[in-house]
């Protein structure tokens, strides 16, 4: 009986020791979906805000600078993301433009994103479609619809494998008949500190024309907090084929509203 009684208050001692919960909101903290929510709030089973949690808005502005050889575009995008406990809708604008500010296409995403959280993995799917909305002689033509899976494993603390698997049900634009191409990306994710994130990946996608090699890249980003509602990205990625952009600089802003 004694013997008995000293395993079940070893096994309870393991289990207080190994249960933490930073924000002390009664759920664990590989369970908790809201890691700071505050100490007043009464939360649900993911650790959330029960009264007054209307989700977060996140505002992003950004711009790339694409080369290739001689000739320079620029990228400018607007990205809006409403987010909701497990749940996200996105919506995407893009313009590209030459050096000499010539516009050259205008497309608008709309996604819909689910996120699945467990103690080790944890996966985005993904759905959404582009819709061409500019001008005739500034939009790629065709509405397309797509689909992704991305999936973060936790290798240690600081260091994350990430990968991601996306194919594209592309529509025809209008002198060109296009194939549904797949691709993926492999890669790793560290965290440096608490507000300073950066990854390291290589992608790899199917061309969207007949005859043609894949598009191939690397790229390194790294993403920084200047507080809790304000941070910034920069990127870097480099082709590898010779239909892709052989240089891509990118630099980004974003902004939480809760």
């Amino acid at each position: 009986m004694r013997f008995k009684k000293t395993v079940l208050l070893l096994l309870m001692i393991v289990k207080l020791y190994s249960w933490e919960d930073s924000d002390m909101d009664g759920v664990s903290n590989i369970d908790d979906f809201c890691p700071n929510t505050k100490f007043e709030y009464l939360v649900d089973n993911i650790g959330c805000p029960i009264d007054g949690n209307i989700g977060k808005i996140s505002l992003i502005m950004g711009s790339n600078i694409n080369i290739d050889n001689s000739i320079t575009y620029i990228d400018y995008d607007l990205f809006i993301n409403y987010s909701y406990k497990l749940w996200a809708i996105s919506i995407y604008s893009s313009k590209e433009t030459t050096d000499d500010n010539t516009l050259l296409m205008g497309d608008l995403y709309l996604s819909l994103h689910y996120n699945i959280i467990s103690e080790e993995i944890n996966t985005k799917l993904s759905l959404g479609v582009k819709f061409a909305i500019g001008e005739d002689d500034v939009s790629t033509g065709e509405n397309d619809y797509f689909t992704s899976i991305s999936i973060k494993y936790p290798l240690s603390s600081n260091l994350t494998l990430i990968s991601k698997l996306d194919y594209t049900f592309t529509g025809d634009s209008r002198d060109t008949n296009y194939k549904n191409p797949l691709g993926y990306s492999v890669g790793m994710g560290y965290n440096i500190d608490d507000d300073w994130y950066s990854e390291f990946y290589y992608q790899n996608s199917n061309s969207i024309y007949d005859d043609s090699e894949n598009y191939r890249s690397i790229s390194i980003s790294t993403s920084y907090n200047f507080s809790d509602t304000i941070w910034s990205t920069f990127s870097y990625s480099k082709g590898l084929d010779d239909i892709s952009y052989q240089d891509i600089f990118s630099i980004k802003l974003g902004v939480n509203f809760e």
